[in-house]
């Protein structure tokens, strides 16, 4: 009994500590009976506000052969309601001094608006129509499968580098998990999928109990809240949304070589880590993150300024994704430099980091100065402001998160970088793509 005590205390005390934290960045949360998620951020520097509607369902959730089917709809949900003809809803938001647009990614779709304060009821009210009162016209659809596989011949077939990136998560994660497929779809997947098929994605998870309403600007969320209650309220929760979770599955030590129509040479390698959403210990994550920073920087000044054996450098890591994710080092070596000797060159700094980490504690600093900056800085901006906490809330992480991101870099330490390098960067497990150039005529 004493146990059950404490255990509700301190339950109590973490969401008291968690209502204190929203409240200092003028952040309120609420749901519905129908569980539609509500964030609102008040930020009344300018007389504007951004609204977003996120849908949790992306890329991750789709299996063969309906690759790419969030991408499609996230297109048809600009294709008319029963109350808003095809192509209206935007003009209407252009007309009202507003612009809209929508995107997907692997873990999510969102739908946003950023207008005058004024016109705030009519931009949840015309959101909230196409939740649940979509028309899907085989004609409109037809003739948008045709603009996405453009869009995918233009973003994909045309761009060798892009290419590579598509290639190396083919090879990088299991086709039964998520991570596997484009977020854009595969080609046949696109050609061969139907209306009903969009239609039946559209109708288990476009619902309340699967989205989450963020607005961020010059209101009052006691307004918001009585227009999503007003305008979403009446819609029913789905039952079945299960959002069972679709793991990726990680591969390791796959190699391809892709031979392209292309000028520059160009080669990645892939590490399967965790992300923050799925790590045991979120040190090691923000620890990722900062090693990422570390080695972006610092293979840029040894292996492009001081060596001159490659003319770029690229180090990435996700630590959003809902999943485990990549951590990769990309390059381009300069003209008459392999691959191995640039290969060389990182290892040889990543094993001096390992061996040696107060290499690096000046450049630490400089870099959580710049991080701390950069956040501040994007706190300016209500769309970035916005992101980050319907992304956060879509992948299922608190929205303090966001603000405890740069305590979190800052506690992270020179020994703790060069732990996660020995713990994470396994050469001999890791998986490449290379792409040898065949010219452009």
């Amino acid at each position: 009994m004493k146990n059950l005590i404490l255990l509700s205390f301190a339950f109590f005390f973490s969401a008291f500590a968690c209502a204190i934290e929203l409240e200092k960045h003028n952040i309120t949360q609420t749901t519905l009976d129908n569980g539609l998620k509500i964030i609102i951020k008040t930020d009344k520097r300018a007389p504007v506000f951004i609204s977003q509607l996120w849908y949790r369902v992306g890329a991750s959730d789709e299996s063969r052969p309906n690759t790419g089917i969030s991408h499609m709809l996230e297109h048809m949900m600009f294709k008319g309601t029963r109350d808003y003809k095809v192509g209206e809803f935007s003009k209407i938001i252009a007309r009202n001094g507003g612009n809209d647009n929508a995107f997907t990614s692997k873990d999510y779709t969102a739908y946003y608006q950023k207008m005058h304060k004024s016109k705030l009821a009519l931009a949840i009210k015309m959101e909230a129509d196409r939740m649940r009162h979509l028309q899907l016209s085989n004609d409109e659809f037809e003739k948008e499968r045709q603009v996405v596989i453009e869009e995918r011949r233009l973003r994909i077939e045309d761009n060798p580098n892009a290419q590579v990136y598509e290639h190396l998560k083919l090879i990088s994660f299991d086709k039964n998990g998520a991570y596997h497929a484009p977020i854009i779809g595969f080609q046949a997947d696109i050609e061969s999928y139907h209306l009903h098929d969009l239609r039946t994605w559209y109708e288990k998870y476009y619902a309340p109990n699967n989205a989450s309403l963020v607005v961020v600007g010059d209101v009052d969320p006691a307004e918001v809240i009585v227009l999503a209650r007003q305008y979403f309220g009446g819609y029913k929760v789905n039952p079945n949304i299960t959002n069972v979770d679709n793991p990726s599955i990680a591969q390791t030590s796959n190699t391809r070589v892709l031979k392209l129509k292309a000028q520059l040479p160009f080669y990645i390698l892939s590490f399967s880590v965790p992300s923050l959403k799925t790590t045991d210990n979120t040190h090691n994550a923000y620890a990722l993150d900062m090693l990422a920073y570390v080695l972006d920087n610092g293979l840029s000044k040894a292996l492009i300024r001081e060596q001159q054996i490659a003319s770029s450098i690229g180090v990435e890591y996700r630590l959003y994704d809902k999943y485990n994710t990549l951590f990769t080092l990309s390059f381009i070596p300069v003209k008459g430099v392999s691959n191995e000797a640039v290969l060389s060159a990182i290892k040889s700094k990543i094993t001096e980091l390992i061996q040696n980490p107060d290499l690096i504690k000046d450049e630490l600093v400089r870099i959580k100065t710049q991080l701390e900056a950069e956040f501040v800085f994007e706190q300016d901006h209500i769309s970035t402001q916005s992101y980050y906490l319907g992304m956060l809330s879509a992948i299922g992480l608190s929205v303090e998160t966001l603000f405890s991101y740069v305590d979190k870099m800052n506690a992270i330490s020179a020994n703790d970088v060069a732990q996660a390098a020995k713990q994470y960067l396994n050469f001999s497990q890791a998986n490449s793509v290379e792409l040898i150039p065949q010219g452009i005529k």
